[in-house]
C-alpha cells in the first residue's frame, strides 16, 4: 500500500510540473494555432477597483493617459470600494472620467458597478498598483483583431517593493515558469485565466459572475472560454506588479488568493469535465487544480517514504533526498534575512515550501468553508 500511494504521489507532482508542460510543448508543436494580432481603435473603458489607493491612484491615471493609444478611444472608470482615505477625491483630481464612490461590499461587486457605469467596446481591467508602458495598451487591444479571441491577458512582471530578497526572488522564478505554461497553452488555443494585474474581454462577452467569494479575473475570464472563444496570453503586452519581500505577507496573499481562485475553479461548471470542456478542461484541472493539492501529494510521498525505509533500507536513497530538501528550506526560512539567504540551494526550497504550504491552508479553509469575501490589498 506505501509503495502505491509514493508511485501515485510522485506520479501526479510530476504530472503537475512536467507531464502537463510538455503536453502542452507536444501538442503545440503537431496542432499549433496562430492567431491575428493588427493594430485596432476600439473603444475602451479601463477599469480600476480601487481600496485606500489614495498613494498610487493618480500615477496609474497618468499612467493611462500617457498611453500612445489614441486618448479619445480611453475612458477611465475607477470604483472605489469603500475606502477610507482619498482616493476618491485624488481620482477625481487626477483626471479619472468616472469615479464611483461605492460602500465596502468586495472587489467584484466594484467591478461589477464599474462596467454597468463604461461605455467602452472592450472593457481593460487593472489593479491599481500595476504599471505599464506607453505601448501597452495598444499592444493588448491588438488581439482582439481576431476574431476568435474574446479576452487577451497581458504577460506579469513581477518586481519588488522592498529589498531584493528570497521572497521576491522565488516570486520571479514562479511567475517566469507560470509564463512559459502560458505562451504554450496559448500556442495551441486558450490560457486557463487572465492575469489580474491587466486583462481585457469584448464587452459583449461580460457576464455578472454568481460567485462573490472567487478571484475576479478568473471569473471573469473564464466567461470568454465559456462562450466559445479563445482567451489570450500575450507575452508582448507587459504589466509590472510588486510583491513584498516578507513571507508573512506574502503567505497570507497567497492564502487568500488559492482559495478565491480554487472556488473558482470549482465553479466553472462543466468546463472542468474534460467530456465537455475538452483539452480545457485538461488544462484547468492540470494547471489550476491539482497545482493546489501538490502539498498534499508531496506529505504522501515523504510519509510513504518514510515507512518503506522502515521496511528496507534501500528507501533510504528515496527519503534522504527529500530530508535534505526541507532541512535546506527550513534553514532558507531561518536565513531569509541574511546574505546567506539569497543562496539559491536555499531560497529555491525555501519559496517552494512557502507556496506549497499557503496551498495546503488554502485548501483545507476552502473544505472548512473559509471564504474571502471582503479585498484589502497588501501594502
Amino acid at each position: 500500500m506505501s509503495l502505491f500511494v509514493f508511485v501515485v504521489a510522485v506520479s501526479l507532482t510530476a504530472w503537475v510540473y512536467a507531464g502537463y508542460p510538455a503536453l502542452l510543448a507536444l501538442v503545440g508543436k503537431f496542432r499549433p494555432r496562430p492567431r491575428r494580432r493588427e493594430e485596432g481603435r476600439s473603444r475602451l473603458s479601463v477599469i480600476v477597483a480601487a481600496y485606500n489607493e489614495a498613494d498610487v491612484i493618480a500615477q496609474k491615471i497618468a499612467d493611462v493617459r500617457e498611453s500612445d493609444y489614441p486618448s479619445e478611444l480611453i475612458e477611465i472608470v475607477v470604483a472605489s470600494n469603500g475606502s477610507t482615505d482619498d482616493t476618491v477625491a485624488v481620482a477625481r483630481r487626477a483626471g479619472a472620467d468616472i469615479v464611483l464612490e461605492l460602500p465596502v461590499a468586495g472587489k467584484m461587486p466594484a467591478l461589477v458597478a464599474a462596467v454597468e457605469a463604461s461605455t467602452g467596446e472592450l472593457l481593460v481591467f487593472t489593479d491599481a498598483d500595476a504599471t505599464f508602458e506607453r505601448d501597452t495598451l495598444r499592444q493588448l487591444v491588438a488581439n482582439f483583431a481576431d476574431p476568435e479571441v474574446g479576452g487577451v491577458s497581458a504577460n506579469d512582471l513581477v518586481g519588488a517593493r522592498s529589498a531584493d530578497g528570497a521572497v521576491v526572488r522565488g516570486e520571479s522564478l514562479y511567475w517566469r515558469y507560470d509564463q512559459w505554461i502560458k505562451r504554450h497553452e496559448d500556442a495551441i488555443g486558450s490560457t486557463v485565466s487572465a492575469c489580474g494585474g491587466l486583462y481585457a474581454i469584448r464587452r459583449s462577452l461580460f457576464r455578472k459572475p454568481k460567485l462573490d467569494a472567487g478571484t475576479d479575473d478568473f471569473l471573469i475570464s473564464v466567461g470568454v472560454v465559456r462562450a466559445g472563444y479563445r482567451l489570450a496570453f500575450d507575452e508582448h503586452t507587459y504589466v509590472r506588479t510588486v510583491v513584498e519581500n516578507d513571507g508573512r505577507s506574502e503567505f497570507r496573499r497567497k492564502v487568500r488568493v488559492m482559495n478565491r481562485g480554487q472556488r473558482a475553479a470549482f465553479a466553472s461548471g462543466r468546463l472542468i469535465v474534460p467530456l465537455v470542456g475538452g483539452f480545457y478542461a485538461i488544462q484547468l484541472l492540470s494547471h489550476q487544480v491539482l497545482r493546489r493539492f501538490v502539498p498534499f501529494f508531496l506529505v504522501a510521498a515523504l510519509v510513504a517514504s518514510a515507512v518503506l525505509a522502515a521496511r528496507d533500507a534501500r528507501w533510504w536513497l528515496v527519503l534522504a533526498p527529500q530530508l535534505a530538501f526541507y532541512a535546506l528550506a527550513f534553514v532558507g526560512w531561518a536565513v531569509q534575512g541574511q546574505p546567506w539567504g539569497r543562496t539559491k540551494v536555499l531560497w529555491v526550497p525555501y519559496y517552494f515550501c512557502l507556496a506549497n504550504l499557503a496551498a495546503a491552508i488554502a485548501m483545507l479553509s476552502l473544505a472548512t468553508g473559509v471564504r474571502y469575501r471582503s479585498w484589502e490589498p497588501i501594502r
